[in-house]
This record gives C-alpha cells, sequence and structure tokens, in this order.
C-alpha cells in the first residue's frame, strides 16, 4: 500500500496546472504582438516565468515515486499501478487529438499515423510529458539503484545533480542531437529535477521543519536567474544573438529553483484553508486537466481573434479563466465515472 497522501506535494501540482495553462494562453502573445508594446513584454514575461511548471510537474512525481516505493521493491505492483494510469489516458487523448486534428485542420491520416505522433507524443504539442513520465516509470527502478550510490549527504546530491545535468547538456549537444534532435522527450534532460525530487521525496518529514530557510535561499537565485532567463529570452524572440550555453544554464537554475522555492512555498500555503484545498483539488485534477485543456484551448482561440491589443489582453484573461473551469469539471465528472480513468487517470 502506498502512504498517506501529502498535501503539500498536491499543493505544488496545483500551482504547476496553472502555470501550464498561463504558459498555453499567453504563447500567441509571444507570436503575434508588437514587440515594443507593453503588453508584449508583460505577458511574454509571464510565459517565461511559468517555464517551470513541466520540470516542477516531473520533480514532484520522483517525490512521489521516492515517498511511496523508495524503500519498496514490488516492481511488478509498481508497474502494473502506474503504467495503468499513464498508457490508458495516452492512448486515448492521442486518438482524440488525431481525430480533432483531421476534422479540424483536415490532416491527412498519413500524417496523423507516425511514429513521433503515437509514440513520442507528437500529435498535440502538449503530449510528450507523458512520454517523460513512462520514461521515468520504466527506469525508476535503475535510477533508484544509482540514487543510492550518491545519497550520502546532502552536498554530494547536490553535486550529483550539477555533475549529471551538465553530462546531460555535453552528451545531447555532442552525441545524442546527431540522431535525435527532441530533447524534450527524453527523460534525462530533467535528471536534476528527478534526483532534487527522489531527495526531498526520501525526507520530507525532516525538510517539512526547514522549508521557510530553504524557501528563501531558493527564491532569491530564482529570481536573479528568472530575469536572466527572461531577459535572454526576450532577444531570442527578436532574434538577436545569444550565447545557447548561457540559455540552457539560466532554464535549467530557473526551473530547478522555481520548483524548490514553490515546494516550499506550498507548506506555507497549507496552512491557509480555502487557498490550500482550492490548490490541493486542483492538483488532484492536474494530469486531466493538463491532458484536456489545449483542445479546450484550441477551439476557443477560433473564436477569440483579434489583431486589438487591449482586447487581446482581454481575451487572454478570459482564454485563461475558460480553459481552467472547463478543464476542471470535465476532468472532476470523467473521475468519478468508472470508465473515466482510461481517459484521465486515477
Amino acid at each position: 500500500m502506498t502512504k498517506s497522501r501529502i498535501n503539500e506535494i498536491d499543493i505544488l501540482k496545483g500551482i504547476a496546472i496553472i502555470s501550464v495553462l498561463m504558459i498555453h494562453t499567453t504563447s500567441n502573445a509571444v507570436v503575434v504582438l508588437n514587440k515594443t508594446s507593453i503588453s508584449y513584454f508583460i505577458l511574454a514575461s509571464i510565459n517565461r516565468l511559468t517555464q517551470f511548471a513541466v520540470p516542477a510537474f516531473i520533480f514532484a512525481s520522483a517525490m512521489l515515486l521516492m515517498y511511496n516505493y523508495g524503500d519498496k521493491h514490488d516492481w511488478g505492483v509498481f508497474y502494473k499501478r502506474r503504467f495503468k494510469n499513464v498508457l490508458f489516458p495516452y492512448i486515448s487523448w492521442t486518438i482524440i487529438y488525431g481525430a480533432y486534428l483531421i476534422v479540424r485542420y483536415h490532416m491527412p491520416l498519413k500524417s496523423i499515423l507516425t511514429v513521433k505522433n503515437l509514440l513520442l507524443g507528437g500529435m498535440f504539442y502538449h503530449m510528450y510529458f507523458i512520454v517523460i513520465i513512462v520514461q521515468l516509470y520504466l527506469l525508476f527502478p535503475i535510477i533508484l539503484y544509482i540514487y543510492k550510490f550518491i545519497n550520502k549527504n546532502f552536498y554530494t546530491v547536490a553535486s550529483a545533480i550539477i555533475l549529471f545535468q551538465i553530462a546531460d547538456i555535453l552528451i545531447f549537444k555532442y552525441l545524442i542531437y546527431k540522431y535525435f534532435q527532441n530533447s524534450s522527450v527524453l527523460f534525462i534532460t530533467y535528471i536534476s529535477y528527478i534526483i532534487a525530487g527522489m531527495y526531498i521525496g526520501e525526507n520530507i518529514p525532516k525538510w517539512k521543519k526547514y522549508y521557510t530557510k530553504e524557501g528563501l535561499i531558493t527564491l532569491f537565485i530564482a529570481l536573479i536567474t528568472g530575469y536572466l532567463f527572461v531577459d535572454i529570452s526576450l532577444k531570442i524572440f527578436i532574434n538577436k544573438p545569444v550565447n545557447l550555453n548561457l540559455y540552457n544554464i539560466y532554464w535549467y537554475t530557473f526551473t530547478l529553483t522555481a520548483s524548490l522555492f514553490f515546494m516550499a512555498l506550498s507548506t506555507q500555503i497549507s496552512r491557509y484553508h480555502r487557498l490550500s484545498s482550492f490548490l490541493i483539488n486542483t492538483g488532484k485534477l492536474s494530469f486531466g486537466i493538463y491532458l484536456i485543456h489545449p483542445l479546450i484551448l484550441d477551439i476557443l482561440m477560433h473564436f477569440l481573434k483579434t489583431g486589438k491589443p487591449l482586447l487581446f489582453d482581454i481575451y487572454t484573461g478570459v482564454a485563461f479563466v475558460i480553459i481552467f473551469i472547463v478543464s476542471y469539471f470535465i476532468t472532476k465528472i470523467l473521475k468519478k465515472i468508472p470508465w473515466g480513468a482510461i481517459i484521465v487517470g486515477k
């Protein structure tokens, strides 16, 4: 049996899914708005500052895996439970989004039925996340075995996080990239979040006592690297030459420290009943919301098209509210239906 549920992780997942929705509702602004407008600067900055969302989900997943299975080795039960809750929704939404692309965009069937779309999460722009989670589940026993060698103390774990992430960047750049260009679907890209999540998942009772101090440190680092990440991203958006190695450093550092900060913040939020209840419920429904919302957003943006800056800002806010509410309640309803787990997981 799994251990008792940790509210702080659900709060973190709630924050992460809200951030995902912010990313997707503001992404159009990066492309269509005048690069000198205030609206562009605000929406593009929001888009960049919420980029920690998917890494935070992976971080939370690693925490849960370590918390529930770090001291157990019944891998048969582990694989049965985990893959049933992930693979069925993946198959369901691959079919749903494939059908939507055919009906809405008249894409030919041969363009739909590709290895990338069917196996690598390419059917719609957000499906790659499930591919990463499947890899994490599949390789978790091996990752756990390696983790036990480096888990001597905080400093050895921190050093391993840095070294593994540097190694990942170099291996991908000089070896993997020659054969496979999409690093976003490879679990190794997120190894720092996985190891950090495992460390905290193993030490949750102890760490909860010190989150205030660690939270302030991670907030300070996240603010600095967040500013640098936004700055370099805005330069990329207007095609200015930048140092891509610096971009990677800013992205990894910002998204990791932001994930750690929001985990620390979650322990403080848990003291406030109304806010924590909202985020906990949102976190519990986050997987379904993640799967559903791009479909709602794509349909909605067909009706919320405008070239006027002020209306664009309003439409962006309206889109965020609508896709959150609709995705939230569809997921909630489906979870109450016996076969709903096939679509949104348990």
